[in-house]
């Protein structure tokens, strides 16, 4: 991920059969070629709108074929703040694709929030928009149901809107479903891939009232790793699991880290909710790796989204005749992007000791990002919220949860097989 290119001085000695005469010659390497594929958000427009900056690399974009889905774009389009696809060869963009995760026409706009399609963004001041333009925004919804606005830039209208995000509520009997706040209606709509509760979906349509109605729907398939291949990916960590051996960029793209991952400007314990990172990936037949991981300095200092609460247990796990799993009482959610390990499956849940990792949603539901298999001991490792001295269905036989009740906490704590006790704080 060296974005930097270094002059190297080379002194050569020339020898003749009268003697030694010395001199020095300075040789300047060729340029570095760019990654074949990068994806990620435009820093610098050069004045003639010929270069742009995209994750640290200068890349020339005077030739490139540039495009929003089948439009062509003059290179005047390209703006700071957009999210771009490139395709490069050498040292020059081949192919640029604007790539935002909302497209569409104001509908609302209040001092502090602007709405487009069905969905509601916060913006610093709305001052600068009026209702009719056509916006491109770089952002991602987090699990809390909110949008993490990036940038907004006023964008050309095709009259092709777009949304992406997690399928929640869906109905194939209504042919509907949601993303965040916005309702889909997919009546009409050209599906790419089999739809699923917590699917990952790019949808193109137009908002019609309180309905976007969509004319295709993108199901992005998580083992199309290909596309990700060899590429540099930018964004926001948004879930790392308690081992840091996987992580979430802008809550979509799943990377996995081992011990030959690659570290720059920090190291595997400051894979964080909310740090910036450059991602080399590199697909494998576990999925996406994380080859090499570059954090980036532009999130110091500034304010973290709001991603939702982690928490972590283990116990013994029932399914219910919807297929729920169940835990001390408590249900939780699977869903298409549920990672399972050990050889798990929905099918062979039922009964097993397990550990299980996610984030609480918006309606206070759980959702489960991932499942291994585990063998029960004598101690936990729990993360939740401590009510009456008890822990996701543990109860504690002594005081040591008594002082975090209400708060959400992790803990260690010991297990005798039915309580915990002796609980402390895991740092």
């Amino acid at each position: 991920m060296n974005k930097h290119l270094v002059g190297i001085g080379i002194s050569a000695l020339l020898l003749t059969a009268c003697g030694s005469d010395g001199s020095s010659t300075d040789v300047t390497p060729p340029p570095a070629n760019l990654p074949a594929k990068v994806m990620g958000t435009v820093t610098q427009v050069s004045a003639d709108h010929q270069q742009i900056t995209v994750n640290g690399y200068k890349i020339n974009i005077a030739n490139a074929d540039i495009r929003y889905q089948q439009q062509p774009l003059d290179a005047k389009a390209i703006q700071v703040g957009m999210r771009l696809d490139l395709v490069n060869q050498g040292q020059q963009a081949k192919t640029v694709a604007v790539d935002p995760a909302l497209v569409g026409e104001i509908s609302a706009i209040n001092q502090n929030n602007i709405t487009v399609n069905g969905i509601q963004l916060a913006v610093v001041s709305a001052s600068q928009y009026k209702k009719g333009d056509w916006v491109a925004v770089n952002g991602y919804p987090t699990a809390v149901g909110k949008w993490q606005v990036e940038s907004i830039n006023l964008f050309p209208n095709f009259a092709i809107a777009e949304i992406e995000g997690r399928v929640t509520g869906l109905d194939p009997v209504a042919q509907q479903f949601r993303l965040g706040s916005a309702l889909i209606d997919y009546a009409n709509a050209e599906l790419e891939g089999q739809l699923a509760e917590g699917a990952w979906v790019e949808v193109e349509g137009q908002q019609d009232g309180a309905v976007f109605k969509a004319h295709e729907v993108d199901v992005e398939d998580a083992s199309d790793v290909p596309t990700f291949n060899e590429m540099e990916l930018e964004g926001t960590v948004t879930w790392v699991n308690q081992d840091k051996s996987q992580f979430e960029l802008n809550s979509r793209t799943r990377l996995y880290v081992t011990e030959q991952t690659q570290f720059e400007d920090g190291n595997r314990s400051n894979l964080l909710e909310g740090k910036r990172l450059e991602v080399d990936i590199q697909s494998t037949a576990q999925g996406l790796w994380a080859k090499e991981v570059d954090f980036e300095s532009s999130d110091a200092g500034g304010p973290l989204p709001d991603l939702g609460n982690k928490f972590e247990l283990e116990g013994r796990a029932t399914l219910d005749s919807n297929n729920q799993l169940q835990i001390n009482g408590f249900t939780f959610i699977i869903d298409a992007r549920t990672q399972f390990d050990d050889g798990l499956t929905l099918a062979t849940l039922d009964q097993k000791w397990l550990q299980i990792e996610g984030v609480e949603l918006a309606d206070g539901q759980w959702l489960v990002k991932e499942i291994d298999l585990e063998q029960q001991s004598n101690e936990l490792e729990l993360t939740g919220k401590v009510s009456q001295n008890s822990l996701w269905g543990y109860h504690a036989s002594d005081a040591s949860l008594a002082t975090f009740d209400g708060k959400w906490v992790n803990v260690e704590c010991q297990f005798d097989g039915m309580q915990i006790h002796s609980c402390r704080i895991d740092d």
